[in-house]
């Protein structure tokens, strides 16, 4: 469970990185066309970039450096990646839902792998 847990810790990691540029290029759009700075663009492109963003950061950050609050911040990142699923079906992009279909398998793995008991050894005391 630890391989698997450290692996989605990777993944957060990317999608991170992925995110920080997307918001920069998306910015960058928006700021060169005023047609484009509508409250909805605001809303639901750049802030929904940042929250990922950060989410994943939160979440590689605690998840390789194995604080007890991984569990926390791998169960709200994987929630994200349901939201990243989602966000295209709520805005009515009815083209485009498919190709987030793989948030979907991670956002899905990443709930059972977080929500899981860990089940540690018995130590060596308990045995003797």
């Amino acid at each position: 469970m630890q391989d698997i847990k450290k692996i989605m810790g990777w993944i957060f990691a990317s999608t991170c990185v992925l995110y920080v540029l997307t918001f920069l290029r998306s910015a960058y759009v928006i700021s060169r066309d005023s047609a484009l700075l509508t409250p909805r663009n605001l809303f639901f492109t750049l802030v929904f970039e940042v929250v990922v963003a950060t989410t994943t950061a939160v979440a590689a950050w605690t998840i390789l450096g194995k604080t007890p609050t991984a569990k926390v911040w791998g169960i709200a990142a994987s929630l994200m990646y349901i939201l990243i699923f989602l966000r295209p079906i709520v805005l009515s992009l009815r083209s485009v839902w498919l190709h987030h279909a793989g948030a979907l398998v991670i956002g899905i793995v990443g709930l059972i792998t977080f929500l899981l008991r860990d089940e540690h050894p018995p130590s060596c005391k308990a045995q003797q």
